[in-house]
């Protein structure tokens, strides 16, 4: 193998297959790449047997070749040379590096060990990519973390009347996330997938998806990369059935005010856990938080409500993640009863088709 490479692209495509590698592995050779020169580009494969990932950078490329090599050592070797381009040379036993005046040796491991990438066949959908990143911030805070079962640790994405369906849960909230869209095909993708997909993904680019004939992988891929994704299996809770459809209490917030509201009560409590009581009444919200080691907090909020006392709990960290999730800055507050889910929905539903449940808490 032998060839030249522009460094700043060369280092961005290794920034992005670090994504997909293991840091810490039982097997070494997760934690390198595979470089393959291949006609006019030079190839960066990574993997970390759940996510397989190739990027594709535009090289002058002599002699066609592959060889292993470790990612970490590469990428900061890359990242700070003081070069435009960057040449490399595989001999035998050792890749050799240089650009400008600065020259490495790095040993290398036979391509042969590298894992086999799986396939994916299949009629492609196109998504915008832009819609994959805004889905992926406004669900991924509420998708389970590995205590929970496995089917609750990543984002459910599929077709739904006319819209895709973006959701994360971890039994105590849910994010839904619903554009206008088609989308034919169901998909459980695992937490660090999306974290990968952020990374590749500028917002500017239609994705391609295929989703594998054994339901076991999907493919997101476009002009310059492919990821393939080793879907998570077991069957995502029926989460249409646990939105609330009746209320009794409906409220709006601003949601500035409510936010800030609750970061100042914050500083009362202490980790995860941010119990808070909501108590409405004619035309205020008196939101409170007390403590037996830290303390107690009170504050109001003026709204739009005339009605009987009506007082919830909740992890108030839980009502800071979701909010933070809105475009709207107006978000409904649609109560059921003190006992049962509370749904936040952004006022103006067609600009921000995004809602949320929460699951109140005794305070």
């Amino acid at each position: 193998m032998k060839l030249q490479v522009d460094r700043e692209e060369f280092e961005e495509a290794l920034r992005n297959a670090r994504e997909a590698t293991e840091k810490k592995s039982a097997l070494p050779i997760l934690t390198n790449f595979l470089l393959e020169a291949v006609g006019q580009k030079l190839v960066v494969r990574a993997t970390d047997l759940e996510n397989y990932l190739t990027v594709s950078v535009s090289a002058e490329v002599e002699e066609e070749g592959s060889v292993c090599v470790n990612s970490k050592r590469l990428s900061e070797i890359v990242r700070n040379l003081n070069s435009a381009v960057v040449n490399l040379n595989s001999d035998s036993d050792k890749l050799i590096l240089t650009g400008g005046r600065s020259k490495f040796k790095l040993p290398v491991i036979s391509p042969e060990d590298f894992p086999e990438f799986p396939v994916s066949e299949g009629s492609p959908e196109i998504i915008p990519g832009n819609l994959i990143l805004k889905a992926v911030d406004k669900t991924e805070y509420a998708i389970a973390k590995e205590e929970a079962r496995i089917s609750l640790q990543g984002m459910y994405m599929k077709g739904y009347d006319g819209r895709v369906h973006f959701v994360g849960s971890d039994g105590h909230r849910l994010a839904l996330y619903e554009p206008e869209g088609n989308f034919s095909k169901e998909l459980l993708i695992p937490r660090k997938s999306l974290k990968v997909l952020q990374k590749l993904i500028t917002g500017i680019e239609d994705v391609e998806v295929v989703k594998s004939e054994d339901g076991g992988f999907s493919n997101f891929r476009t002009e310059n990369w492919n990821l393939v994704v080793r879907l998570l299996e077991g069957e995502f809770p029926d989460y249409m059935a646990v939105i609330p459809t009746e209320f009794s209490v409906e409220v709006m917030f601003d949601r500035n005010e409510l936010r800030n509201t609750l970061r100042r009560l914050a500083s009362i409590g202490e980790g995860r856990i941010l119990p808070v009581k909501f108590t409405l009444g004619d035309n205020i919200a008196v939101i409170e938080i007390s403590d037996p080691e830290f303390g107690e907090g009170r504050d109001e909020i003026d709204i739009d409500y005339v009605g009987d006392t009506y007082e919830i709990g909740f992890n108030g960290s839980y009502v800071l993640e979701a909010l933070n999730a809105f475009d709207s800055e107006k978000v409904w507050f649609r109560f059921t009863t003190p006992d049962t889910a509370t749904l936040l929905e952004a006022d103006d539903y067609s600009q921000d088709p995004y809602k949320c449940i929460i699951m109140p808490m005794r305070v």
